[in-house]
């Protein structure tokens, strides 16, 4: 019979953070991101093993279909079991599948998602169910998909110090738009949520063999290997704003800020307005998101109302071209200064590249989340061969398209105006 090892023996050092959060009552969800041969999937396995252990808790492991359980989450599981030489503690059933650990009888299944009604039907009579682990999150189409998963585990409080934990696990996906890549590829996080990003190089039993695959692919394919080894969304393969900076604007400065522009796109039922204000730095050629109104269905009378309530009604505010909204704004909610930009060929893209130019576009996400968003999970349009073209992808880009509109008098060249 194998010896229980010590945790520090089979969780390697770049996971003790994972593992940290996994303990920590406060932390919900643990998403653990990145490269092939990372070792993700195995710590998580690891640490699920270690919770039923300690907690009077039930654990399910969750793919999109069934038939890759078994040879993915499950055997993790087991091999993990084995390593930790716990195997005299756990009875594992194959059929079905199950994991129960003996000394208490709290246990693990093994759930497909196409079937979620086998998963809200979870439960039990000693142990509720507290502790999901979500394998290839990328494999769900929508964000949907998994928080009615998550939501139909969340039942109510738990007793005795016990919390709920939802592990997600996965490989970015290439395409910058990808549900998974936007909420988690981010410099924005909600407080219960802990992201963990790692590759081969922070997984000490990586085998002598794959490393030297994964410099053979960085020879041959620098993007590959960052996308496949080093887990990188590299969207089109070209970033389409490397000036990015995403910092909090200290206050001292903020206070200084008075070269302003103002944009606006207005929503159109589903489709989001945007308001976004900014301060234009010409010396030093860069620019600062200042505010923002974002959201869906917003009516002119509230976005009057807000523009009121911050003070910029007397203020240009360059608009996308809604000859009807602008009047309205102009005539039913005292925004006289409502403009709509000026159109010429070729406006989009030359917009796009002189936001490119910039040396710094310094967004601050806590002061802007959706400007922040928007900016950093945009990427170029593709033609069918996956070649970028030289305009960004038509699709949550609202901030952007406004914040183009708002510096339409500082984008003339050669008498030309350049917006949508």
């Amino acid at each position: 019979m194998r010896m229980e090892r010590k945790l520090s023996e089979f969780i390697p050092k770049p996971f003790h953070s994972v593992w940290k959060a996994s303990i920590n009552p406060d932390i919900l969800n643990i998403v653990c991101k990145g490269g092939r041969g990372s070792g993700k999937s195995s710590d998580i396995a690891h640490i699920i093993i270690q919770l039923l252990m300690r907690f009077p808790v039930n654990a399910v492991g969750i793919r999109k279909v069934d038939n890759t359980i078994e040879l993915s989450v499950f055997e993790q599981m087991k091999w993990a079991i084995s390593e930790q030489g716990v195997s005299h503690l756990f009875k594992v059933n194959k059929s079905p599948m199950r994991i129960t650990y003996k000394p208490r009888g709290n246990y693990m299944v093994f759930r497909g998602a196409q079937e979620p009604e086998r998963i809200k039907g979870l439960k039990s009579a000693n142990y509720p169910f507290a502790i999901a682990w979500i394998e290839e999150l990328a494999e769900f189409k929508t964000e949907e998909e998994v928080t009615t998963i998550t939501n139909s585990l969340l039942r109510g409080e738990l007793e005795n110090g016990l919390f709920y934990k939802f592990f997600y696990s996965y490989n970015p996906p290439k395409r910058k738009q990808s549900w998974v890549n936007k909420k988690y590829e981010t410099q924005f996080q909600i407080d219960n949520t802990f992201v963990h990003h790692s590759t081969y190089l922070d997984n000490p039993f990586i085998s002598d063999q794959f490393i030297e695959e994964a410099n053979a692919t960085k020879e041959r394919n620098t993007k590959k290997y960052d996308w496949e080894y080093m887990g990188k969304a590299i969207g089109s393969g070209v970033v389409p704003f490397d000036n990015l900076k995403f910092e909090t604007i200290p206050d001292d400065l903020f206070k200084t800020f008075d070269n302003l522009r103002n944009g606006l796109d207005y929503g159109y039922a589903n489709d989001p307005l945007a308001f976004v204000r900014w301060h234009y730095d010409k010396k030093k050629n860069g620019i600062y998101a200042v505010d923002e109104y974002y959201g869906v269905k917003i009516s002119n009378r509230e976005l009057g109302k807000w523009i009121h309530g911050r003070g910029y009604q007397t203020e240009l505010i360059t608009t996308d071209v809604e000859p009807r909204n602008n009047a309205e704004m102009k005539s039913e909610h005292n925004v006289p200064r409502v403009k709509p930009a000026k159109k010429g060929g070729g406006s989009v893209e030359y917009g796009e590249q002189w936001l490119d130019d910039l040396d710094f576009i310094w967004i601050d996400p806590k002061r802007t989340p959706n400007i922040a968003r928007e900016f950093e999970n945009i990427d170029y349009e593709t033609d069918r061969d996956g070649n970028p073209k030289p305009r960004l992808e038509d699709k949550d880009n609202h901030t952007i398209d406004a914040t183009r509109y708002a510096f339409e008098n500082d984008m003339k060249r050669g008498g030309l105006k350049f917006v949508n």
